[in-house]
């Protein structure tokens, strides 16, 4: 059968999520194997529905998987042509809630708690990274923390669980959850990313405070405080100079303009984007050339 296409997912996450994948094939394989146990037609249906699918006939090829599920609805092969179907529909097709359906469907249906599992985690990838449905995010993440609390991959939920606080303006309920993160998961990268989103949260919550300028400063001064200690934290970390851009735009936002050029400056050589730096630079240069009129 054609090999089934990784998710789009974290970099930390991608291998275990390949390894995962070939593991979910093993059912079809044996069920292909055992003819006895499904009956031909939906064989051939199956092994018709992943030649459409390696011709890139993505479509076709889950009209083919559906027909599958109909004639074997609770067998192996079923199973498994339902969550081909569902795995099509969300990475091709953009049929999400169609995706959605097939994925808690095949959930229930299988008998292997790990299958269900990995189902599961495609519920919250499409609500959190293809829906942007937050709000449902949170609620899926909180419940499959409770779940399996002692996962490997609790700390990523955790942390989608603040992202999707923080795309609500959430932002107090993002902090806590942050915070949660790197006092439960210390030793992980994800706490590292907590403690560098703190100090994005912070300076967003401050460019959403309305009227009070001297609330907004504070605020950022709360973010200007965050970034420096994740960089008193990690500092050989990758994240290093977005802790410094930060930095740099909570100065420019509190007008301590020299102070903010300097740091912009120092980061000509190693942030992702100089172009941004240069725009930095020559906006701020001219806000000072204002002042001195």
């Amino acid at each position: 059968m054609a090999a089934i296409p990784a998710a789009s997912r974290t970099p930390e996450a991608s291998h275990g999520w390949a390894v995962r994948l070939v593991r979910l094939a093993l059912p079809c394989l044996a069920a292909l194997a055992v003819s006895a146990c499904t009956g031909g037609s939906a064989k051939n249906r199956y092994l018709f529905a992943e030649k459409l699918w390696t011709d890139g006939k993505f479509s076709a090829a889950v009209g083919e998987f559906e027909k599958v599920v109909q004639k074997d609805p609770n067998g192996k092969l079923g199973q498994q042509a339902l969550y081909r179907a569902a795995m099509t529909q969300s990475l091709y097709l953009r049929q999400y809630d169609e995706a959605l359906r097939k994925f808690r469907l095949f959930s229930e249906k299988t008998r292997d708690p790990e299958l269900a599992w990995e189902a599961l985690r495609q519920v919250g990838e499409v609500l959190f990274s293809k829906t942007d449905q937050y709000e449902a995010a949170i609620q899926h993440y909180r419940a499959l923390l409770k779940q399996r609390p002692h996962s490997a991959e609790a700390p990523e939920f955790q942390f989608r669980i603040a992202r999707s606080q923080f795309f609500l303006w959430q932002f107090d309920e993002a902090l806590g959850s942050y915070r949660e993160i790197e006092k439960k998961y210390p030793r992980t990268p994800w706490a590292e990313k907590a403690a560098l989103e703190q100090g994005v949260t912070l300076y967003t919550r401050g460019e959403h405070l309305p009227g009070s300028k001297g609330a907004a400063t504070e605020t950022y001064q709360e973010a200007l405080d965050a970034y420096s200690r994740f960089l008193k934290r990690y500092p050989a970390s990758s994240l290093v100079p977005q802790a410094q851009f930060g930095m740099a735009s909570c100065l420019e936002e509190m007008d301590q303009l020299d102070a903010a050029y300097h740091q912009y400056e120092a980061l000509l050589s190693t942030y992702p984007s100089p172009n941004v730096i240069k725009i930095k630079l020559t906006r701020i240069k001219q806000r000072q050339m204002q002042r001195s009129r």
